[in-house]
């Protein structure tokens, strides 16, 4: 496999996230201390005013009027600042000139500052170290934090030598009528200068050091935060993947979202899905998505004539970062003419067996790491699963297809000649063909009971048939519920007094009909209440229709007979299955009674729940919905 390159710094969306970090934090940091600057003006006015207090005398007006000055480009920053908080439309040039321009009054504020409070004397002086951290937290460079410490030197040096040679007024701060005051002291002042410029290129390089430390962390953190996100998008990606090896059974159902998936969380021009025929020699495009159309429509790839596909049939991942660089790819000049740069191919493998390539395409050269690859090996994975699982899925739809046509033909083709003997059986019973010996009418009977039997079975072996085959239609029609427990009443009476049963069927009045087809609705229920009573030696059977909290139709079938065994109730809408216990009772039954029942509820989107115990009776509750025509339908009654 070609070894993927890992590119970090020269990641192009790597320096752009950075870039876009530092600008955010340059907004934020500008609109800080323009907020933090509003305290400055109320800060120095009463800085004059405790030194009035406490007996200093000092050019009050002027300093004052600093104040005033700061407080004035302060509100023209403000104003300015709504721009920048209205969503970060501001370009980051325009940004840093402010920023730079912020910093630059302030500096000019504070040469004003310490010139009107006594020069190289002034207490203030100081206070330059501070705004050398604000630079270092406000400007990204550190050369700009360096430039700024130079620049309060020397501007510091030019107060002290425009006042020692008297080209700038030299304002003293006095107390008790004596002055503070250095200037008549020039060793002094270079000694004060001295430690002042140590002071704030100390304070620069301690400052410089901090924010480096911390932007490199923010850094970190959003290469974590980054990583994370991709990580959450690649994870939701294979939840996708297997939800749709669940829920999807055709091929083409699975392949193209997969694809689409893969194509947005690995940020990729292209996917496809290369699959072997069943002689294992041509590889054939399933899904294409995002290639060239004319590449998707070639001919199927002979292996023979493909190296490179025919390693990677082998079990090998392949990446290339340069597609012109490779002699191996069929079809390569149709991806170096879309501008495709990058490719990963990875195989399809099902329990050690390949049976197609993962491919994915990209734009840029080298666009592929190792994290790309290992994560694609593990979907190339999945994706095979998710095949293997539509393949056999569309095998055992065509298998049942095959078997419903095989059932349709059986049945009418055993029918025509069923009924014939029965009708032959009639005329040897009633006598058209002689008298009969009572044995001879009791085996006659008894072929008879096993004949119709039979044709019991058909019938509905072919109601089953042509309910799975489609062609049988459905016609939903509102359905008036009470009609259809009258019919079911007198339909079982006399069969249920014969045998003893008590039998009953109970409707609620304001029952809304539900909308489905009448005759199988019917049958349905048909079925549910024959097989009731004829598994009820003794005791009751009861049909209930009502309506659930949420507006669903409710009907429920309940008896005292024999139950059904716990092991038998998984199997018991199965296709001839007919439980143990009932085999004892009734030796004769088809086993499709209850298969036709779910394929009615199922037809007209509702359930059933079965709950029984061997020897206390069985309840089978059929819950069906009302749709919107029938809603209207009860409401205008």
């Amino acid at each position: 496999m070609a070894e993927p390159q890992k590119k970090v710094s020269a990641d192009p969306q790597h320096r752009l996230r950075r870039k876009r970090i530092f600008h955010s934090e340059l907004c934020k940091r500008t609109i800080w201390f323009i907020r933090l600057r509003w305290f400055v003006p109320p800060g120095i006015a009463a800085g004059v005013f405790a030194a009035n207090v406490l007996g200093f005398e000092l050019n009050a007006p002027a300093v004052l009027l600093v104040a005033v000055f700061i407080l004035l480009y302060n509100i023209a920053f403000h104003l300015v600042r709504r721009r920048i908080e209205e969503g970060n439309r501001e370009k980051e040039p325009a940004v840093r000139r402010f920023t730079y321009f912020q910093v630059g009054c302030d500096y000019a504020a504070m040469f004003l500052l310490v010139h009107f409070t006594g020069g190289a004397a002034s207490p203030f002086i100081f206070f330059f170290i501070f705004h050398i951290i604000f630079a270092s937290i406000l400007l990204p460079a550190r050369l700009w934090t360096y430039a700024f410490s130079g620049l309060s030197a020397v501007g510091m040096a030019l107060i002290a030598t425009a006042e020692y040679h008297g080209w700038i007024s030299h304002h003293p701060i006095l107390f008790a009528g004596a002055s503070i005051d250095l200037a008549g002291h020039p060793n002094h002042v270079l000694v004060e200068l001295l430690f002042f410029t140590a002071s704030v290129f100390i304070a620069a390089f301690t400052a410089t050091a901090v924010m480096r430390v911390l932007r490199m962390r923010i850094l970190a953190l959003d290469r974590s935060s980054a990583a994370i996100v991709e990580l959450n998008e690649k994870l939701n990606a294979l939840y996708l993947m297997i939800q749709a090896i669940g829920s999807k059974q055709h091929l083409n159902q699975v392949l193209e979202p997969v694809c689409d998936n893969l194509t947005r969380v690995m940020n990729v021009k292209a996917m496809s899905v290369k699959l072997l025929n069943e002689s294992g020699k041509l590889l054939k495009y399933a899904v294409a998505c995002g290639l060239p159309e004319s590449l998707a429509l070639k001919n199927s790839i002979v292996l023979e004539k493909s190296p490179l596909n025919l390693r990677i049939i082998k079990g090998e991942s392949f990446v290339t970062g340069n597609i012109s660089q490779q002699e191996m790819f069929q079809f390569g000049e149709d991806l170096e003419a879309a501008g495709l740069k990058s490719v990963l191919f990875a195989p399809l493998e099902v329990e050690g067996k390949v049976i197609g390539i993962l491919g994915g395409y990209c734009v840029e050269t080298d666009r592929f790491t190792q994290d790309d690859v290992d994560f694609f090996r593990q979907a190339a994975d999945l994706v095979a699963i998710a095949i293997e699982n539509a393949r056999a899925y569309e095998n055992v739809e065509k298998l049942m297809r095959e078997r419903t046509r095989f059932m349709a033909r059986v049945a009418h083709n055993l029918r025509a000649p069923l009924d014939a003997a029965i009708s032959i059986l009639n005329v040897v019973r009633d006598g058209y063909l002689g008298g009969l010996k009572d044995q001879q009418s009791e085996y006659l009977r008894r072929v008879d009971r096993r004949a119709r039997s039979m044709r019991s079975i058909i019938n509905e072996l072919m109601v089953l048939t042509r309910s799975r085959s489609g062609k049988q239609k459905t016609e939903k029609k509102p359905v008036d519920l009470k009609l259809l427990a009258g019919r079911l009443q007198r339909s079982f009476q006399e069969n249920a007094i014969r045998r003893g049963i008590d039998y009953h069927v109970t409707v609620f009045d304001e029952l809304p009909p539900v909308m489905g087809d009448l005759e199988l609705i019917e049958q349905m229920l048909e079925n549910l209440v024959s097989n009731a009573i004829k598994y009820t030696q003794q005791g009751s059977v009861r049909v209930g229709f009502g309506q659930e909290a949420d507006g669903r139709v409710h009907i429920e079938v309940r008896d005292t007979g024999i139950g059904i065994l716990k092991k038998d109730l998984p199997n018991l809408f199965s296709d001839f299955f007919r439980a143990e216990n009932a085999k004892a009772v009734e030796e004769i039954g088809t086993g499709l009674g209850l298969a036709i029942v779910r394929e009615t509820i199922d037809k007209h989107g509702g359930t059933i729940k079965v709950e029984s115990e061997e020897g206390q009776g069985t309840t089978f509750t059929v819950t069906l919905p009302i749709g919107e025509l029938e809603a209207g339908h009860a409401s205008s009654d």
